[in-house]
């Protein structure tokens, strides 16, 4: 383990191999690039539209795994956007997440069409009880044999509560009541099943001993719980767990629970001062930083010639919808910039939504006195393909590859969740033209590891399991 103390990054500067690589995606119709449903061809003028047909989601599946991937990344989230304009009108004109559907009924008809490809699903520890979050995770950890990752999120959405889904909480009450959800379902994943503890001995002592079997009794100022966990264990116990908190209750979190963190970083070079600090924290907390990846999420969009990336450029500007960027951008932080005077300072605006959008854009310049008008424009008009690889991966394959190595090796992140432009198409040209660049250059695999069958062997090794817990954990 790292003594804590300042962290130093072991690992050299050019690195040739073991970029990981997730793709992004959300069960709706324009995942995360709003308006992009409009794109020429990406979607049928009449039927079933892809986002709702199973065989689109079993095919995507087979061809990410064709390409070796890491894994697919569903984002999903409870609740409507109907934070701009006092309304969720505009979420539903243009399809910011509404309609959607449930992600996690995709996860085991895609897992029984491939045997590697790993999968992510954002799950929230506010809006669902921990011991059935435990139960779920195991039976996709079993259905995947092992290949099933939990990003946790605590949800941002003050509408959820209108649909029932329990009381909203203020952002750091959301992480105090996630730190004890996850000692709640890691003490039924790890400490309930004993090794052993299943027998099938159909001709003497049953199924399972019972001895070995153990409730957690479970009494904190959030949940009780007994146990003990209704599921034998699973090839990886726990899932791998992801998370992209942000701010500094979210950092800390992340920090002290996560195996993958995501990361949005403006570039390179400023992003590795960001990354040092994620290492740093993971390595004050007692935590080997070795043991943790971070992945920086990017759109991508490319080509096979340089013209033709252009073309796509402009076609992207003309498709991305300003009242859907508005409507998500509101929506995550809880602002809405429909109801305030132009020149409201931002500062003063009190928010209890996700504060990562608006560092984000005050990290673009952050001596500048950020007011509302400054806001709306950035969020409308500056988030288009930028060269040299900010924000969005723009090109050739070989300008993007690039590109993802110069990320690698001046900010220090692990790898990449890539968010495909169009939505799918662009998935077909990462497959086809960037991975095959990535394989040249000896950046990516060529083929899965037959040693590391587990989503976690594949981050951390052959034979790799789930971290010790920290102190304070119910066990």
């Amino acid at each position: 383990m790292q003594d804590a103390g300042n962290y130093r990054d072991p690992r050299p500067r050019v690195r040739l191999t073991g970029m990981h690589v997730n793709i992004f995606t959300e069960c709706n119709p324009s995942p995360q690039l709003e308006g992009l449903w409009r794109w020429p061809g990406e979607y049928p003028d009449a039927g079933e539209p892809p986002y709702t047909s199973l065989s689109y989601w079993t095919g995507l599946a087979q061809q990410l795994e064709r390409a070796c991937i890491d894994a697919v990344f569903f984002a999903d989230v409870l609740g409507v956007y109907d934070i701009y304009g006092g309304s969720w009108a505009s979420a539903a004109r243009e399809a910011v997440q509404l309609p959607s559907i449930d992600p996690v009924p995709l996860i085991p008809a895609m897992a029984a069409v491939t045997s590697k490809l790993g999968f992510a699903v954002t799950y929230s520890t506010t809006h669902n009880p921990p011991y059935l979050c435990a139960r779920l995770f195991s039976t996709l950890d079993h259905l995947t044999g092992g290949r099933i990752a939990w990003n946790i999120v605590t949800s941002f959405l003050a509408s959820a509560e209108a649909d029932g889904l329990g009381a909203y909480l203020d952002h750091d009450q959301r992480y105090d009541r996630a730190d004890e959800y996850l000692d709640v379902v890691r003490a039924l994943w790890e400490d309930s099943w004993e090794d052993g503890a299943v027998l099938r001995d159909a001709a003497g002592s049953g199924y399972s001993d019972p001895a070995r079997i153990h409730q957690i009794d479970h009494d904190g100022p959030w949940f009780q719980v007994r146990g003990p966990h209704q599921c034998e264990p699973s090839p990886q116990r726990t899932p791998v767990l992801y998370q992209a908190g942000a701010s500094g209750r979210g950092l800390t979190f992340a920090a002290s629970n996560a195996e993958v963190v995501f990361v949005t970083l403006a570039d390179a070079r400023s992003g590795a001062k960001k990354v040092r600090e994620i290492r740093q924290r993971i390595c004050d907390l007692g935590r080997d930083p070795a043991a943790v990846k971070i992945l920086q999420g990017m759109p991508v969009l490319l080509a096979e010639s340089r013209a033709e990336a252009e073309a796509r450029s402009e076609l992207y500007v003309r498709m991305r919808s300003r009242e859907g960027l508005l409507t998500k951008w509101c929506g995550w932080t809880g602002i809405d910039l429909a109801g305030y005077p132009a020149d409201t300072p931002i500062d003063q605006i009190k928010t209890n939504g996700a504060r990562t959008p608006l560092d984000f854009i005050r990290s673009s310049d952050p001596d500048r006195d950020w007011v509302v008008d400054d806001v709306r424009r950035v969020v409308t008009t500056e988030y288009r393909p930028l060269r040299g690889g900010r924000w969005m991966l723009f090109g050739t394959a070989r300008e993007v590859a690039d590109q993802m190595e110069r990320w690698m090796t001046v900010s220090g992140v692990d790898g990449f969740n890539l968010i495909p432009c169009p939505p799918i198409s662009g998935v077909r040209d990462i497959c086809e033209l960037l991975v095959p660049e990535l394989q040249r250059r000896g950046l990516f695999r060529t083929a899965y590891a037959d040693d590391e069958p587990t989503l976690r062997e594949r981050y951390f090794g052959a034979g790799a399991k789930v971290m010790a817990r920290q102190p304070g954990s119910v066990r």
